[in-house]
């Protein structure tokens, strides 16, 4: 993937040389913006740091002992000195065998990675590995199986703290097998940002004699991209630095709204797409301007991937810094192609929540700018904006709003987990893990998938909101009640996600909806869930 993206980048910038003096055209620049909007965020969880905990004489004790001179044979002891890299707002050296690569976009660094040529069904891994991605309520690990968690001085953090785990604390016997990319030991350490955002950095290692300790290198070279290493390394770029884009108030005809304490103003005329209910209320307004050419989508975000990438994308053209009260980020970057528009905006409110404003023009929309700058000049924090999404354990419980199947509901089964439905609910062959009703006025369906994620790609997310619930045989999971009006009349929608192993990397969801589907039987069906058969056959 670099050398791929380094041709592009050579390419296009000698194009742009050709052309002729143009100014403001920056082909390298370009280039990398194209780059970065083609890439799939990919979530690695995991990354800890470990300082050495030695035993001392006293049972159950632990004592941390001053960082050891690690020996001179670690792989990063070379004579043109450490392979430093950045990524997702960390500056950190690796060993000088591990390579770039990228099995789902972004990059990771690996010992002899496999990078397969045409084969779709190989996916790139490597036997040990390192990756960044973020963290954001996200557990460690090795906390949730037990092991020790020790807070570590991360230069420009605001603090850090690190774990570990091993291959036998997450794994499970007989379901699943273990796949490529699962290291026998994982460190973590999450580092947060002086923004609030949490990163982690995760080291897999198959194979190695002595885990912690490399490991432990790697946590004593990590610094905030930014963090000054010497009196004569200049800091790295930051909000102030970029051209301040002047905003508008918005005209009188505009409508006022909130989403989860961000104020907002639009066009009068613009309709929102989909419903938003007072009871389970979305994180997403979504409005469009009449005749279809301009969309404006505001969000909560978990993370500000452009405020996060300041020293990387700081010199692209049409990137500002613009005032909003009470704000510790508010930026917006604005490109113009092929007669479409967009402006991709990013807010967080000082110590509380962080949110994305995107408007989108395309063929026959015109000129947005007036737009732009009115829309930033509405933006605004209400009492919410200070309050973030409730941890796990702050959600209700769900237990008091379960009840018992009735009598007649029949058992079913679905590779291990065991369950109660109601009589007219099917399983037709060769429908895997879908049970569904045959009358087309009171329709239901209810199913499932399992999850086995590697050990690269981001664990099975959990709702921030809802009701929390652990059924037999998991660990944790969450439970969701609403509605769905994308078939015509509004039905009712239920969501379940359960983890079966502490990482959350293993798991199964479910999903229950219909014209004949009601709240009091998706509980019903819930109370009846027995996953211990899943996790141990």
């Amino acid at each position: 993937m670099k050398e791929q993206s380094d041709t592009l980048v050579g390419l296009i910038h000698d194009a742009a040389a050709q052309v002729g003096p143009v100014d403001g055209i920056d082909g390298e620049a370009m280039a990398r913006r194209a780059i970065r909007h083609e890439r799939t965020r990919r979530g690695v969880i995991g990354g800890a740091a470990a300082l050495l905990l030695v035993a001392v004489a006293t049972a159950g004790t632990a004592l941390v002992l001053q960082r050891p001179v690690l020996p001179a044979f670690l792989p990063w002891v070379q004579d043109e000195g450490p392979a430093e890299v950045r990524s997702d707002g960390l500056v950190f050296e690796l060993p000088d065998d591990y390579q770039e690569f990228s099995p789902t976009g972004d990059p990771m660094w690996g010992l002899d990675p496999v990078i397969p040529d045409d084969d779709m069904e190989v996916i790139e891994h490597a036997p040990s590995w390192v990756a960044v991605d973020p963290a954001q309520g996200a557990p460690l690990v090795g906390e949730l199986v037990g092991n020790p968690v020790t807070d570590v001085d991360v230069p420009g953090a605001a603090a850090a703290r690190w774990s570990w785990y091993s291959a036998g604390d997450v794994e499970l016997p007989g379901y699943w097998e273990r796949g490529d990319g699962d290291g026998d030991f994982v460190g973590e350490l999450d580092v947060e940002l002086t923004s609030g955002a949490v990163v982690r950095l995760t080291m897999s290692l198959t194979g190695d004699d002595a885990p912690q300790e490399t490991f432990e290198r790697l946590v004593e070279s990590v610094r905030v991209d930014g963090a000054p290493t010497g009196p004569d390394e200049p800091p790295s770029a930051v909000q102030e630095d970029l051209p301040l884009l002047e905003t508008t108030e918005p005209p009188a005809g505009w409508a006022r709204s909130e989403l989860h304490g961000l104020t907002y103003a639009a066009p009068g005329d613009w309709a929102p797409v989909g419903a938003q209910g007072d009871e389970h209320p979305s994180d997403t307004v979504l409005l469009r301007r009449p005749d279809g050419t301009a969309e404006l989508e505001i969000a909560v975000a978990d993370r500000l991937e452009n405020t996060e990438s300041l020293a990387d994308i700081a010199s692209f053209p049409d990137f500002y810094r613009f005032e909003l009260a009470d704000a510790d980020a508010s930026t917006v970057l604005v490109e113009r192609f092929d007669g479409e528009y967009r402006a991709y905006a990013e807010v967080r409110r000082a110590g509380g929540r962080s949110y994305t404003v995107n408007l989108s023009g395309y063929a026959g929309a015109g000129n947005l700018d007036g737009e732009l700058t009115a829309i930033l000049g509405g933006l605004g924090f209400g009492p919410g904006a200070t309050e973030g999404a409730p941890g796990y354990e702050a959600l209700d419980p769900a237990e008091p709003l379960l009840q018992d199947p009735p009598a007649d509901w029949e058992p079913a089964t679905f590779e291990g987990i065991r369950l109660a439905l109601p009589p007219g609910l099917r399983s037709d062959e060769g429908s895997w893990g879908v049970w569904s009703s045959d009358s087309p006025d009171t329709w239901e369906d209810l199913s499932f998938e399992l999850w086995d994620a590697e050990a690269y790609d981001q664990p099975v997310a959990l709702e921030e909101r809802g009701y929390r619930y652990e059924p037999r045989g998991t660990t944790r999971g969450t439970v969701t009640v609403g509605t769905d009006d994308q078939t015509g009349e509004p039905t009712f929608l239920g969501r379940a996600t359960f983890h079966l192993t502490a990482d959350g990397r293993k798991a199964f969801t479910v999903r229950y909806e219909g014209a004949g589907a009601t709240e009091e039987r998706w509980w019903q069906i819930l109370a009846s869930l027995d996953a211990a058969g899943l996790t141990s056959s």
